[in-house]
């Protein structure tokens, strides 16, 4: 296809399209996409793919579904984001040959807002109904012994909270394909069930500042004036705080938990989103269609979130990418320092920290797979952002371009 075919293909596509079509030509762009969708589904398949009970086991002639008895209220609070979300992809792909262009953002934004009220409803009824169960059964010993049959155990049959001290400190073998830590607890298994900790730490996060950061600078940008003036300037004593300082500080006063790791990171990383949406609020607040908005008299909240925002959210999606990594490379910095997740919850800084910690001596396995897992995700994110970025403004691409070839 030559360059004018291509560009009268362009015209009949979408914005969504066109960018997908901008950053598809790269390969290292779609190759850190698929990384990140697997570590994505690893991490919400967990418990399917690394676990020590088995999908189904026969006892004394009887069936019994160990794996799926006794799965926690965390695991279904995963599954029902993860299924939630992939209905909203879902939706959005059909709605964009379905609904007409006039009303589709308004259609996506009524779709975003039923889907959180489905998560957040989900999750406070999950909590509240279903049980925190505590299996101790060595099932694998059962079927040794010969007093149970027919078992059928996940690709990794091992729990990251069973320990073996007879298996303890052991390198990389056919038993054990990423060896063993102190404890003799399987590397992989944990490595799993740590992507888990490490994506929802930079999801919620990253959710929690773009939230603040849009509101504040929705704010700032649509009013302008003194009102600008005083919140950048709030802004800017925010940015000049070392956040990651600031974070270790807030983290010594609460309890040691996922949660306030999540909030923590969320509250001190909104600065970006906020500068973002106010540059972006500055230049839409002038346009003919905010100026028809409030000529009608809409009401502020839909003239901020319902009309503004979507003409200015692009540069919050990118940032969110980056956003993510900063995340995972925070928690894991905190959980390496010994301030993270409580054990035997496993996390990827905590793994790290093992390995040089550990009084058996220097385990090179325990450094070298949580280490890599830490890298080639924050490096994923950050690539993916930047191609998303380059995607959505292609001059930025002309003008480096230009840059390489003028030097």
């Amino acid at each position: 296809m030559n360059k004018q075919t291509q560009e009268k293909t362009n015209w009949g596509m979408s914005y969504g399209e066109l960018v997908w079509n901008q950053f598809s030509k790269s390969r290292l762009n779609v190759a850190c996409l698929i990384f990140v969708a697997v570590l994505f589904f690893a991490a919400v398949l967990a418990p399917f793919l690394a676990n020590d009970k088995p999908f189904v086991i026969r006892i004394n002639g009887q069936l019994h579904f160990p794996l799926f008895k006794n799965l926690q209220p965390t695991d279904y609070c995963i599954l029902l984001t993860a299924v939630v979300g992939l209905s909203q992809l879902q939706l959005i792909r059909r709605n964009r040959r379905r609904v007409e262009p006039s009303v589709r953002g308004s259609v996506l934004w009524r779709q975003l807002s039923i889907s959180c009220a489905i998560i957040i409803v989900g999750i406070l009824l999950i909590c509240v109904f279903v049980p925190r169960r505590l299996d101790a059964t060595d099932y694998r010993a059962m079927v040794a012994s010969g007093n149970a049959a027919g078992a059928v155990f996940a690709p990794i049959p091992y729990g990251y909270e069973r320990t073996d001290l007879a298996s303890r400190q052991q390198p990389p073998s056919r038993q054990h394909w990423l060896g063993t830590n102190d404890v003799g607890a399987d590397v992989l298994c944990r490595l799993i069930h740590g992507s888990r900790i490490s994506l929802s730490v930079g999801f919620v996060a990253v959710g929690i500042s773009c939230v603040i950061g849009v509101v504040v600078g929705a704010i700032l940008g649509y009013f302008g004036g003194k009102i600008d003036f005083i919140g950048m300037r709030i802004v800017e004593i925010v940015m000049a705080i070392p956040v990651f300082f600031l974070i270790i500080t807030i983290v010594a006063f609460f309890p040691r938990s996922l949660i306030n790791i999540m909030i923590i990171i969320g509250i001190t990383s909104w600065t970006g989103n906020a500068r973002f949406i106010r540059a972006e609020f500055l230049k839409l607040r002038k346009q003919d269609f905010v100026q028809a908005a409030v000529s009608l008299a809409l009401p502020l909240r839909s003239i901020l979130f319902r009309h503004m925002l979507p003409n200015g959210i692009a540069p919050v999606l990118v940032n969110a990418t980056f956003g993510v990594s900063s995340a995972i490379f925070i928690e894991a910095a905190l959980s390496f320092l010994g301030f993270g997740v409580t054990p035997p919850t496993p996390s990827w800084g905590q793994m790290l920290s093992l390995g040089v910690s550990t009084t058996g001596g220097f385990l090179w396995w325990l450094t070298l797979f949580p280490g890599l897992a830490i890298f080639l995700t924050v490096m994923a994110y950050n690539l993916v952002g930047e191609g998303l970025r380059d995607a959505i403004d292609p001059q930025l691409t002309s003008s480096r371009l230009a840059g390489v070839k003028g030097a």
